[in-house]
């Protein structure tokens, strides 16, 4: 009788502080979240995953094997200190909730996505849902991490239709999910050659974290507004060889924000941005790169086309540690024209930017018309035409690689190193340091860059 009394106290104690576990913030200030409780109860009851899984849910550790599908019934929890691996050609479906909040990844040990080229993972809701009428939906609650996740590590892993408000005793309770959100310094984040598709908010929010996020395409990210990747402080790490297309507010922003001793530091190269910031009303909040809040960082070799305004550094940012130069702009538009320099930041022309006016510096990508689309299309929130914000235009794809004449081939910078950042991660979980190329964008004509579409 004592034993069963004291095993239904310790089961109250347990449902009572999962609320606490994690207290959620508002869209622009992470500041002040606080995770781990030393007297919080330690989950012990983890299912290890076997050859015979098919559902996912609750605390569970383990691989999920090659070829398989799996099912994600309800919020899917990796324990601190344990992990949970998709091997290559591994389809996750996350079903529908029947509360509509959306089942989530919480992260307090590993995920690790281990696709390859030829059998790339899936991590997506049923077929049926995939729409386009469902892209800002929020289906899905994305990887939320605790500050105790050690890794995020996706490599050739499709992931789409996030966001949406997170549930009780969930890190973003009552709060709006990002598809990914870190919230220690030392939590390694690894994306490489990856889709994303479709978020409500910011595809990644790190609160912290080493970052190494390289030849990845974004796509359809932020309702009316969020970023793609929204840092916020403690964060180091590079952002290179990547597409985005059609984000709600900025492509990448770094911030200092937040108490951690580690200083924001970003390296932003060789990436194509198109189409950026136009669903997020005002004329400031950049559009494609942002710096603010005391981060320090370098933006090199990016390609810059038909986006709301030029990169941004805000005063208050650590100016005298962000270099910004060899940056290819192109606009159809004066009204983007004149804020290739943004009226509302202390950034300036750099001798090397290949800048002019409308029309003109055009990048000459080999399947992507520059001039498909004008300001009523910019301007037309949520009906934007679908193929301005999306790799795929009535069934074919676009094909951003450069032709041979094209004014950004050759005219990068080279003589510098990616942010070093002291990863731990080993093996086929390791990142992938790709230096600059001196072909600007995403696509160097030596394919070294970004080998998706």
């Amino acid at each position: 009788m004592n034993s069963n009394l004291n095993t239904m106290k310790k089961a109250i104690l347990f449902l009572m502080a999962l609320p606490l576990l994690f207290t959620s913030c508002d869209s622009d200030d992470d500041s002040n979240v606080v995770i781990d409780d030393p007297d919080d109860p330690i989950i012990t009851d983890v299912v290890e995953i076997t050859d015979e899984t098919t559902e996912l849910s609750g605390p569970m550790k383990g691989i999920l094997r090659a070829g398989n599908t799996y099912s994600i019934v309800g919020d899917l929890v990796i324990p601190e200190g344990e992990e949970i691996l998709a091997e290559a050609g591994v389809t996750i479906i996350v079903e529908n909730d029947p509360n509509n909040i959306g089942y989530e990844i919480t992260n307090n040990g590993s995920f690790v996505s281990l696709g390859t080229q030829q059998s790339p993972n899936l991590i997506s809701v049923p077929e049926n849902m995939r729409t386009i009428d469902n892209v800002f939906a929020g289906l899905w609650g994305g990887i939320q991490c605790s500050d105790s996740a050690d890794a995020v590590v996706l490599k050739w892993t499709r992931m789409e239709y996030l966001g949406g408000e997170g549930g009780p005793g969930t890190p973003r309770a009552g709060s709006i999910r990002y598809g990914i959100w870190t919230l220690s310094d030392q939590t390694e984040v690894v994306l490489e050659n990856n889709w994303f598709y479709g978020t409500k908010d910011d595809f990644y929010r790190p609160v912290g974290g080493k970052l190494n996020i390289v030849g990845n395409v974004f796509e359809m990210c932020g309702e009316d507004g969020g970023d793609i990747i929204n840092v916020k402080g403690g964060t180091v790490g590079n952002i290179a060889f990547n597409v985005a297309i059609g984000s709600a507010t900025n492509a990448f922003k770094p911030s200092d924000d937040g108490e951690s001793t580690i200083q924001t530091n970003i390296g932003i190269y060789n990436n194509t941005i198109l189409n950026g910031g136009h669903r997020r009303a005002g004329t400031n909040r950049g559009s494609n790169i942002n710096f603010e809040n005391g981060a320090r960082g370098f933006a090199y070799n990016n390609i810059i086309t038909n986006c709301k305004n030029g990169i941004r550094i805000v005063e208050d940012a650590d100016i005298m540690n962000i270099d910004y130069d060899y940056n290819l702009y192109f606009a159809n538009a004066q009204e983007l024209v004149d804020e290739f320099v943004p009226s509302d930041s202390v950034s300036e022309l750099q001798d090397n930017d290949i800048m002019g006016g409308v029309g003109e510096n055009n990048p000459l990508f080999i399947n992507y018309d520059v001039n498909q689309f004008d300001m009523n299309d910019y301007l037309a929130g949520e009906m934007q035409p679908t193929n301005m914000n999306q790799m795929v235009n009535n069934g074919e794809t676009y094909n951003l690689r450069l032709n041979s004449d094209s004014p950004a081939i050759g005219a990068g910078k080279t003589d510098f190193q990616p942010v070093n950042v002291n990863f731990t991660l080993t093996g086929e979980r390791a990142p992938t340091i790709v230096g600059p190329n001196a072909d600007m964008g995403a696509y160097p004509q030596d394919n070294s860059g970004n080998q998706l579409y």
